[in-house]
C-alpha cells in the first residue's frame, strides 16, 4: 500500500536567521501517501520551494501547522490558495477543499480570507486522535514555549512515520515514539549547545536510545545557524549524523537537505 509514499524536505532550516537568509529553506514537509498529499509547516517560500522542486500545489488536501511561530506557518495562505485551480464554484462561492489540522491559537495568524476557502478545520493538540482517509494520525506531546503545539504521528497498517516538530526534552518523550519506523526529528543545534525551547544532540541522544522498538531511521532535519550556516565554527552535521548511529545503533541517520526525496519504501527497507 506504501509503495509510492514519499518524503520532501521543502525546507531543512528552521529559526528566524534562516527564515531571514534562506540559507537553508523554511518551506516544511511534503509527505504523500497513499494518493493523498499533507503539507506540514509550511514556513516562508514555502510555494517557491514546491515549484522549485517540480511539486504540484494543487494536490494538497492536508494541511498541518503544529505551532503558530513564522517558520512553520508564514506561507500556510499561499499553500491554501494555491491548491485549487480555480478560486470559486459555479455559484461563485468559494470551492471549499481541503482539511487543516493546527492547533487554536495558530488560526488567529491565518487569513480568515484563506480559512474560508478550506472544507474542514480541526483544531488539535497532544493526544488527538483522528482518523484521515488511511491515516490515524495523533497529537505528540512537545514542550517549546508558552504557545500550543504538538508533533504528528501517522500511523498506517504497514508503518508509523512521526514529526517531532519543535520541542525541548521532557519525561515521555521518546514513549510516544515507541512503534515508530520513521522519525523526522527537529535538531537545531549540534553536540551541548543548548537552546531551551529546541533540541541539542547531547540533549536527546539517551531518549532516542529508549525508543522501543528503536526506529527503521531518523531523518534530522530544521537545522539552526549553528550547524552549518556562515554564523557556525564549521559544518557540525556529518558529525552529529555519525554520533547518533554510534549511540543508538541505528543505521540509517538521515541529514536533511533542501529538497531531498526520500520513498518510503527505500527507508524502510
Amino acid at each position: 500500500m506504501h509503495k509510492k509514499d514519499e518524503l520532501i524536505i521543502l525546507g531543512s532550516g528552521g529559526g528566524r536567521h534562516h527564515v531571514r537568509t534562506q540559507y537553508r529553506a523554511t518551506g516544511g514537509l511534503l509527505f504523500k501517501f497513499n494518493n493523498t498529499q499533507a503539507h506540514i509547516d509550511p514556513g516562508p517560500g514555502a510555494i517557491v520551494r514546491l515549484n522549485q522542486y517540480n511539486e504540484d500545489p494543487t494536490k494538497t488536501e492536508l494541511f498541518i501547522a503544529t505551532h503558530l511561530h513564522l517558520d512553520h506557518t508564514g506561507d500556510m495562505g499561499a499553500i491554501i490558495e494555491s491548491s485549487r485551480e480555480s478560486l470559486y464554484d459555479k455559484n461563485k462561492k468559494f470551492f471549499k477543499k481541503g482539511t487543516l489540522i493546527t492547533t487554536s491559537d495558530t488560526l488567529p495568524v491565518i487569513s480568515k480570507y484563506h480559512l474560508n476557502m478550506l472544507e474542514n478545520i480541526i483544531e488539535f493538540k497532544a493526544g488527538n486522535c483522528l482518523r484521515f482517509k488511511n491515516a490515524k494520525i495523533i497529537g505528540t506531546k512537545v514542550m517549546h514555549s508558552n504557545n500550543e503545539g504538538f508533533g504528528i504521528r501517522f500511523n498506517f497498517d504497514s508503518y508509523s512515520i512521526a514529526y517531532s516538530s519543535d520541542t525541548t526534552i521532557f519525561d515521555g518523550f521518546a514513549k510516544q515514539f515507541n512503534g515508530v519506523n520513521i522519525l523526522i526529528l527537529n535538531l537545531l543545534r549540534p553536540d551541548s549547545v543548548s537552546c531551551k525551547r529546541h533540541l541539542a544532540t547531547d540533549q536527546v541522544l539517551p531518549y532516542l536510545k529508549k525508543i522501543d522498538p528503536i526506529p527503521n531511521a531518523i531523518i534530522l532535519n530544521h537545522f539552526g545557524v549553528y550547524m552549518d550556516s556562515p554564523l557556525s565554527k564549521k559544518n557540525y552535521i556529518p558529525s552529529q549524523v555519525e554520533k547518533i548511529k554510534k549511540f543508538t545503533n541505528i543505521e540509517k541517520i538521515i541529514a536533511a537537505e533542501d529538497g531531498l526525496r526520500l520513498k518510503i519504501d527505500d527507508i524502510l527497507d
